[in-house]
């Protein structure tokens, strides 16, 4: 079964352009190296500086091991000043996935 990892940011104000920018590099670098990830969506909401990354990973093991990647923790220390509150990090299952 596939799994979901939700990592949701709230971007101080001011930096929302900033880490979404972050994010789509993070994302794009992550999954040059690591093929259990199979695909990644980052949507956001500027009016309230919402910004969440969803990646599908085709094992829960390899959706957990993103927290102890070089990376993920480059990635993590570079939007912390631009950030308000601490991420928010859920792995769930992938239940039913429709695409056109």
């Amino acid at each position: 079964m596939s799994h979901v990892v939700e990592f949701t940011l709230t971007v101080k104000p001011g930096h929302y352009r900033d880490v979404l920018d972050l994010y789509s590099d993070f994302a794009h670098d992550f999954m040059a190296v690591d093929p259990h990830l199979k695909s990644v969506h980052i949507v956001g909401d500027a009016g309230s500086g919402l910004v969440r990354g969803i990646g599908v990973f085709d094992t829960e093991e390899a959706a957990a091991a993103v927290n102890s990647d070089v990376i993920f923790a480059t990635f993590n220390d570079q939007i912390a000043p631009l950030i308000s509150a601490p991420p928010q990090r859920v792995i769930l299952d992938l239940v039913h996935a429709w695409h056109r």
